[in-house]
């Protein structure tokens, strides 16, 4: 795509022995597919975990016409495989974060699980556009927690939502028109964790893909390299092409915002990965409870033939 600039890095950071990120793109007539993701579930099976999951979106997505549906059965099919992987005994946990760009010019399509992010750089303002599927953001959203508490809260790496998880995937779908000169940061919680959305902003302003690309990177190892580190940076042309989809009517619409997109098709409440604790109950099958029942007849009746005494 002619005037498209783009860049991938990825790094182990400077605590973690292995690199369980992934990052993938492919280019094609409509724009470009990009992804990153983030594994978990020891050193071995997060690595495979959040290489499956590029590779299946990316051969899912590759030459097929773009729409939310064929993005969300991408991403199904990814949950899918790793899913089947993970049911091995040596592959107990695996799973993974995903999220993923689709440009359609003039629109933009994302598809995410997790709390890897993408952010969108518009006229300067930087905007998060995903939500972290997690157990202290939900908490935030819920208002028991402050963001600033969050980010230090001793469960702020539990995720709640993963691809390979459960049998169904569990995907937020958004989309946006898009607007020439946009750049878009997809990054891993490596990144986002480290570093301030001002820092991030600024970069993404002051620098090329490739050269904001490589200091974003940088910068996250220079504030200690907690964790993998991945980030991906797309600066659209400053040409966009006419659209014309049918399921762009709603981005159309909005002018520009961001729009949450839901086909219809998926259920209402899925199991996560990742549940508060739970508080300890007495829980009686049937048996037991007979026995309780009869229990109580028991010592009713005595209680009773007493008092009836004379």
């Amino acid at each position: 795509m002619s005037g498209l600039a783009f860049a991938l890095e990825t790094h182990p950071g400077l605590k973690r022995p292995k690199n369980e990120d992934a990052v993938g793109h492919a280019l094609t007539p409509w724009g470009g597919v990009f992804v990153v993701a983030d594994g978990m579930g020891g050193h071995r099976t997060g690595e495979v975990a959040a290489r499956l999951a590029v590779e299946m979106i990316l051969e899912n997505l590759r030459n097929v016409d773009p729409s939310p549906r064929a993005l969300l059965q991408a991403f199904e099919k990814a949950n899918e495989r790793i899913y089947q992987e993970a049911q091995r005994p040596e592959n107990r946990g695996m799973g993974t974060t995903a999220t993923c760009l689709l440009l359609d010019l003039p629109y933009a399509l994302i598809a995410h699980v997790g709390d890897s992010r993408a952010y969108l750089l518009r006229k300067g303002e930087l905007t998060l556009l995903t939500e972290d599927h997690s157990w202290v953001a939900e908490r935030v959203r819920q208002g028991l927690l402050s963001p600033e508490e969050a980010k230090t809260h001793r469960w702020r790496n539990v995720i709640t939502n993963a691809l390979g998880s459960f049998s169904q995937a569990r995907v937020d779908l958004m989309g946006l028109k898009l607007e020439p000169g946009d750049v878009f940061l997809l990054c891993s919680d490596g990144l986002s964790g480290v570093l301030e959305d001002r820092t991030l902003g600024e970069v993404l302003k002051s620098f090329p893909p490739e050269e904001a690309a490589r200091r974003l990177v940088a910068l996250a190892n220079e504030w200690g390299g907690p964790d993998n580190v991945s980030a991906i940076v797309v600066r659209l042309p400053e040409e966009l092409p006419q659209g014309g989809r049918p399921y762009a009517l709603p981005l159309e619409a909005a002018r520009g915002a961001p729009v949450r997109l839901k086909l219809g098709e998926e259920p209402e409440e899925l199991p996560t990965q990742v549940l508060e604790p739970k508080r300890s109950r007495v829980r009686l099958n049937w048996r037991d409870a007979l026995l309780v029942l009869l229990w109580v007849v028991v010592v009713a009746y005595i209680l009773l033939g007493y008092f009836k005494r004379p």
